[in-house]
């Protein structure tokens, strides 16, 4: 969702697929003279430093991009109104946070000719940061989420006691994680800008590979071992409800992605590895001929980190 040309693409792979749709939208991250993420720029505005005409003008240019010149105008209209909310509630950090998402969820209902969902009155989110699944359950009954599909819905972010509360970091992912498993859902597709989960991040190691199948166990296994891959609650989430997981690239879909499933699907069995890092540990994540999987931690250095990260990877390579 990071410029006009992506949101392109999001709404191209949208109406290749012919099965009702329910949209979670992020906010707009680095492209270009942006250097920094919405999502982040919103979060200094609540420090002080004013980011704010800023969000608003790159909000404005991919709308006028998009959209025909009464949907511009309707656009411009709720950007005008949300940078009054935000101004008199700029001490209101969840909210001001989550303005990214709803304003990007706007944008593009207007875009696909979707109806607009506010995450605020589906999500019920704890203290915790994590969600309240019977009582959502009961927002998607009350709202009757399902007459409304096809809809697009900001992730990241829902309510606790009637005000505005945010998942953690990556909560786009968990907010469509959530949705498909408590509207049981045939299929969870995730789009990044990888080709699916890879042997290591491609963009610190070269040569990764696609692994093309997991099982839950394993999923949740790597997002708590440093793969920043997906929100480190959705594997369990979807393994409870049964709802597959496809990990795809938005940029190359359908070409190399990775299915996570349950483990009835025999594919999930087979060898993979995964190097990754948390700070300057470097992880392995391994299974091989079916033996449990295995997690080692490598020591380095800042200096040494992708270089070493890179040696392991090839190593293990070979071995797969």
């Amino acid at each position: 969702m990071a410029n006009a040309t992506t949101i392109k693409q999001c709404r191209e792979i949208i109406i290749n697929n012919h099965k009702q749709h329910a949209i979670v939208v992020s906010a707009p991250g680095k492209y270009g003279i942006y250097q920094t993420k919405v999502t982040d720029d919103l979060i200094q505005c609540t420090q002080g430093c004013s980011k704010l005409d800023s969000i608003i003008t790159r909000f404005e240019h991919i709308a006028h991009e998009l959209l025909s010149q009464d949907q511009y105008l309707e656009f411009i209209r709720i950007l005008d109104q949300t940078k009054i909310d935000i101004t008199q509630n700029i001490k209101d950090y969840n909210f001001v946070v989550s303005r990214g998402e709803y304003l990007s969820a706007k944008l593009f209902a207007l875009y696909l000719g979707y109806n607009f969902i506010d995450a605020q009155d589906i999500l019920m989110i704890k203290p915790d940061a994590t969600i309240d699944l019977e009582a959502t359950q009961k927002q998607i009954k009350l709202n009757k989420l399902r007459q409304k599909i096809p809809f697009v819905i900001g992730g990241f972010y829902g309510q606790y006691k009637g005000k505005t509360a945010l998942f953690t970091r990556g909560g786009s992912d968990y907010t469509g994680a959530i949705l498909a498993a408590l509207m049981h859902a045939s299929l969870y597709k995730n789009y990044s800008d990888t080709d699916g989960i890879q042997t290591a991040n491609p963009h610190l190691v070269y040569g990764t590979q696609t692994i093309p199948c997991l099982d839950f166990e394993s999923l949740d296994i790597l997002t708590h071992n440093g793969a920043g891959i997906i929100h480190e609650n959705v594997a369990k989430l979807l393994g409870t409800y049964r709802v597959p997981l496809r990990v795809d690239n938005t940029f190359n879909p359908d070409k190399f992605f990775t299915e996570v499933h349950s483990p009835r699907c025999r594919r999930c069995q087979h060898n993979f590895f995964c190097v990754t890092n948390k700070g300057n540990d470097i992880i392995i994540v391994k299974r091989k001929h079916n033996n449990p999987i295995s997690v080692q931690t490598i020591n380095s250095t800042p200096q040494t980190l992708i270089e070493d990260m890179q040696k392991l990877h090839l190593e293990l390579l070979k071995q797969l």
